[in-house]
């Protein structure tokens, strides 16, 4: 008979406010003149190249300015201030989490005049001490990637590796993932373990609660970057010890932007897995390797929000959606293992004493001696067989539970003597939405939903048993920024 086991996955469902932002970026610095000394009152305006949404700020007495919560993108930033040339920085890339610093030396002039510069060198971060490395929307989407977990992307880091839960990690065959293969992100750095992970999306908590996995894998087209932080990390990550994981899905911009796609896995073009017919005697017809259709399939869209005659959402409001679908057929997936023989369910372990490998040469006997007898001088079993009145009862009822031998082997410790036609089914279907508002310069508002529906169908080696997982995560983050002017 087999058995259904059914896991339904706990919905994970969050709300975070500013205080628990992790995301965002920042823009600092300071106005000065030519001499060096500080400018207050300067006009300072940051405004996102592909959004148009500006911000606005003045110096401090001291001459300091910074945006404290900005969008990640491209930036250019203008410094405006009576009796002074006007000065431009464009080119300015802001990764998640940055802290960006751009200063001013002013030149004394007319507004009238200004000056731009469209050449930045590369970016010095001397504010924060974190180590670790970010990876963009361009590689996100270009780079190869098994199985299209974005956690991978994380083991491009220096200290940062792969945890035993994490899906399509080159470990197990491309269907790694604890509880759905190819699903979970699980990272390790440092010699930290991976449950002292510890991941958001969009800022909101992204793990679940009991070993800390992200138990969903974002799509990489609907991800505008992610970083991992491997160590030094700052007050806000203060939850675990381990992988700091930030992922920050993409926003839409003022122009429409979409793509469609379709990756194909199957056993026509994949190879052989390596012990797939190592233990195959020379001479016996090789075993045809395992049925595989895998399709991961979707789309994006994101742009302006507009309502024809109602609602002009450009500059203002702005959208992205995904979707993407995997859908894995693995029919007549042959299941490999070693099983106890007939002789030894009867606790005939004899042959251990004639143990010869596949090519005949004899092997090192294996002796069963009585547990109960003296540990100094103990005694064997005669001819290794144990008398049926020691054998457990209980562990004689398991035995039931094991399928048979179906061939013998030379050494019965070594070898594959039972195979199964077992079956392997997976649909899963993702969706992601996030909507972006600028109320004002000072005020943004956005919302964003992920949603992942999977279900997990399996007939293992042991024909006994067949194993069933289906659920929904859900991950929902609403967030209201208020930027106050000045800012310190």
């Amino acid at each position: 008979m087999r058995n259904i086991y059914l896991l339904s996955l706990a919905s994970l469902i969050f709300t975070t406010a500013t205080f628990g932002q992790t995301t965002s970026t920042s823009i600092l610095g300071s106005v000065t003149d030519a001499s060096g000394a500080s400018i207050s009152g300067a006009k300072v305006t940051a405004t996102n190249v592909k959004t148009s949404v500006a911000s606005t700020t003045v110096t401090t007495e001291t001459g300091d300015y910074a945006f404290p919560i900005l969008d990640i993108g491209e930036y250019q930033v203008v410094v405006e201030q009576p009796g002074f040339k006007g000065e431009t920085r464009k080119g300015i890339v802001l990764q998640v989490n940055e802290k960006f610093r751009v200063d001013f030396r002013l030149q004394v002039g007319s507004q009238a005049e200004a000056i731009t510069v469209t050449a930045e060198a590369a970016n010095l971060r001397t504010d924060e001490a974190s180590i670790g490395g970010t990876v963009e929307q361009r590689r996100l989407v270009e780079l190869p990637m098994n199985g299209r977990n974005v956690g991978n992307f994380a083991v491009l880091n220096p200290g940062v590796g792969f945890g035993s839960r994490h899906g399509y990690d080159g470990q197990s065959g491309g269907g790694g993932g604890v509880p759905i293969p190819g699903q979970t992100i699980a990272i390790i750095a440092n010699g930290q373990r991976e449950t002292s992970q510890h991941a958001t999306l969009d800022g909101v908590v992204a793990t679940e609660a009991r070993i800390n996995t992200v138990p969903f894998s974002p799509s990489p087209e609907a991800m505008e970057e992610v970083r991992v932080i491997s160590g030094s990390y700052s007050a806000e990550y203060g939850f675990n010890s381990g992988a700091q994981l930030v992922m920050v899905m993409r926003s839409g911009t003022n122009d429409f932007h979409g793509s469609v796609y379709d990756y194909l896995r199957n056993d026509k073009l994949d190879a052989e897995g390596y012990f797939q017919n190592y233990f195959t005697p020379v001479g016996q017809p090789r075993i045809k390797k395992t049925s595989l259709r895998q399709n991961q399939f979707g789309g994006v869209l994101g742009g302006p929000i507009l309502i024809p005659k109602v609602y002009n959402g450009r500059n203002k409001t702005f959208f992205n959606f995904n979707y993407e679908g995997r859908r894995r057929r693995e029919p007549g997936a042959i299941s490999t293992a070693l099983v106890p023989s007939d002789a030894m369910r009867t606790g005939d372990f004899s042959q251990l004493l004639n143990r010869t490998n596949a090519a005949g040469v004899p092997q090192a006997p294996i002796q069963i001696v009585d547990p109960f007898s003296n540990p100094a001088s103990p005694t064997p079993f005669p001819n290794n067989i144990i008398p049926t009145s020691r054998i457990s009862p209980a562990a004689q009822s398991l035995l039931n539970y094991i399928p048979r031998a179906q061939n013998s082997l030379p050494d019965p410790i070594s070898g594959v003597n039972f195979r199964n036609p077992g079956t392997n089914s997976i649909d899963d279907d993702q969706y992601f939405v996030k909507i972006d508002h600028s109320i004002s310069e000072n005020d943004k508002v956005f919302a964003r939903y992920a949603t992942n529906i999977p279900k997990y169908f399996s007939i293992t080696n042991n024909p006994e048993f067949s194993y069933l997982v289906e659920g929904r995560n859900n991950n929902l983050a609403t967030q209201w920024l208020h930027l106050f002017s000045p800012t310190v």
